[in-house]
């Protein structure tokens, strides 16, 4: 008898683990990826490769103290055309609707900084981007720890103004047409 109501309760714990599972896989499921919405967000240091301070490490939350902020974490391996498409929207939107916001790509790498002084401002050359700095965090493809990025999403993104987190969203795949949803937490609806 013992051993039925074992192999049972095994039974049901391998169903609610696997239930636990799915739904934590579901499509547009918020992760708890990034800063925790309306804390601080922490210090960020990267090396700038295209914008103002090109080429020099900088940190970049004391900067923006106050001013509207769209942190876009990227896993560099990830990097693609729906991913550039995201950016040029974020850009575009931030232009028109916020006169004293920006977006700061940060892409993350294990890989040397020099690559990205090189291979960014090309990107900048074909997208031309007006209200983006491209950064890099040197040397860790999980980013700065007090940032909390989920390495398995390929791209994080983090909304902040006041200096605290408004909101987070990480994605797999993604393309302009995320955008939409990110830019709602800096009250843009278009």
């Amino acid at each position: 008898m013992i051993a039925i109501s074992r192999t049972r309760i095994q039974k049901h714990a391998l169903t609610i683990l696997s239930l636990a599972l799915i739904t934590s896989a579901l499509p547009g499921q918020e992760l708890t990826t990034g800063t925790p919405v309306g804390k601080p967000i922490p210090k960020l240091e990267t090396v700038v490769c295209v914008g103002e301070n090109e080429g020099q490490k900088q940190e970049l939350t004391a900067k923006r103290l106050g001013k509207p902020t769209i942190y876009v974490f990227i896993q560099a391996e990830h990097w693609d055309r729906p991913l550039a498409r995201l950016l040029r929207e974020l850009d575009q939107k931030t232009k028109e609707h916020l006169t004293d916001g920006t977006v700061v790509a940060v892409w993350l790498s294990n890989q040397e900084v020099d690559r990205f002084r090189e291979h960014l401002p090309r990107v900048q050359q074909s997208l031309k981007l007006a209200m983006t700095t491209y950064t890099v965090w040197p040397g860790d493809p999980f980013g700065p720890p007090a940032w909390a990025i989920n390495r398995d999403d390929h791209i994080t993104v983090i909304t902040v103004k006041d200096g605290k987190t408004l909101g987070r969203h990480s994605f797999k795949s993604t393309n302009e047409g995320d955008a939409a949803r990110i830019l709602t937490d800096l009250g843009i609806k278009d």
